[in-house]
């Protein structure tokens, strides 16, 4: 795989599995793994996190 495109793209599906083990874990620990993705991307440029919010609004 070219190396650019592996630093370009990402994609990840959570198997049945990912998901089933998620459904076990408490509301804190839900709640505390949320907040370190939030704290990831806020490290993130503005413009890719403004480009973020604009797919989940779909505008793009």
């Amino acid at each position: 795989m070219d190396d650019k495109k592996l630093l370009l793209d990402f994609y990840h599906e959570p198997t049945p599995e990912m998901i089933n083990e998620y459904g076990t874990w408490s509301m804190e620990r839900r709640a505390a793994w949320l907040f370190e993705g939030l704290k990831m991307r806020m490290l993130l440029p503005k413009e890719i996190r403004d480009l973020q919010d604009q797919f989940r609004r779909g505008e793009r």
